[in-house]
């Protein structure tokens, strides 16, 4: 490749910002012509390529160029030196095809119109309205829990197979609003060093393949795996992708999966209620099953394990390329759902 191209392409980087600041301007625009229009042939291309394969190309796509760069890094490092203006531009180079790919086949969903107004749902609410949603969730999760188990002090178990887990998983985007065809859902080959950063899966933007940590609690992956395909239907946001969890989870025709769902929200519900009334919490703490509170601590127990310094690093890191793709709030922004959560309750009454 002649430096002339080479210097072409790592410039285009800077149109293709200015292209990104202007659509991020217009999520209407967006919405229609690439989230609802070119993104759907993309990724449902994609994942009829990849999703009959039984191992995560994407995993094996990072491992192979990180190793390949490591490799090369090492072998060229005095050359680096020597030459560091062309080492730059072939850098350059790199980091603008890959942000030319990662936006055309998914980043530009980041811009997209927001879901709550597309569900003409109000995601600001009152401390009076979370109560009414926490109790009435409270309630549901209970029936379900004691369905599954006969028993409140027990804990439920998830019996089903990945591949059962998937499959079902599918099924539940059947009922919904949110079309999704051709699956590609996997174990990651990363999932240990996810499970130290503190990730239970993720879509890649390259392949969009839906990796699931193998090492996530049982209990938690039929909302993992709904979360993922969340994101491969289109929906970037992180507290949107897990508001479709908790929509499609609940609707279940399996009471696994509608479990999943109702004590995903509690969680989630009830960690904001301790933010605002710690009295209502413990109030709402003793009107749940033993048997849900147990399963919540060995949930947190299973990560704890996995604790380590460089967590909050790698989290860090994720929340700023959150923050970069409009997401004001970073890794944070996984917590909105509950707005969304109550909104939705709300326009139920």
């Amino acid at each position: 490749m002649s430096k002339t191209l080479r210097l072409c392409i790592a410039l285009s980087i800077l149109p293709q910002m200015l292209i990104i600041y202007n659509l991020a301007k217009n999520p209407e625009w967006v919405e229609h012509y690439y989230s609802e229009g070119l993104y759907l042939k993309i990724s449902n291309s994609l994942r009829f390529i990849y999703g009959w394969i039984p191992f995560s190309i994407g995993d094996l796509l990072y491992i192979t160029t990180i190793s390949f760069g490591l490799w090369w890094g090492f072998k060229n490092l005095k050359q680096l030196f020597k030459t560091p203006l062309k080492s730059i531009l072939n850098l350059l180079s790199v980091v603008s095809v890959l942000y030319f790919v990662f936006h055309l086949f998914w980043g530009l969903n980041y811009y997209r119109l927001p879901l709550h107004k597309k569900q003409d749902i109000n995601p600001i609410y009152t401390t009076a309205q979370l109560f009414r949603t926490t109790e009435q969730i409270i309630e549901k999760s209970n029936k379900l829990h004691f369905k599954l188990v006969q028993d409140s002090r027990k804990v439920v178990h998830v019996p089903y197979s990945f591949g059962e887990l998937t499959a079902l998983s599918t099924k539940g985007y059947e009922k919904s609003i949110f079309k999704y065809t051709n699956p590609s859902q996997k174990y990651s080959l990363l999932s240990t060093p996810l499970t130290y950063m503190g990730f239970s899966g993720y879509l890649n933007p390259f392949t969009n393949e839906a990796q699931v940590n193998l090492h996530n609690p049982k209990n938690a992956m039929p909302l993992t795996l709904v979360h993922e395909q969340a994101h491969q239907v289109g929906y970037a946001a992180e507290n949107e992708a897990n508001f479709i969890g908790f929509l499609v989870c609940s609707n279940h025709t399996d009471d696994y999966f509608k479990y999943s769902g109702y004590t995903f929200a509690l969680r989630y519900c009830l960690s904001e209620v301790y933010k605002r009334d710690q009295k209502k919490y413990k109030i709402y703490k003793e009107r749940i099953n033993s048997g849900i509170l147990i399963d919540f601590e060995k949930r947190t127990a299973l990560w704890t394990q996995y604790n380590n310094p460089m967590e909050p690093l790698f989290k860090s890191i994720y929340s700023s390329f959150l923050k970069a793709n409009a997401q004001d709030k970073g890794i944070k922004s996984y917590s909105y759902v509950v707005g969304l959560i109550v909104g939705h309750f709300e326009t139920q009454l």
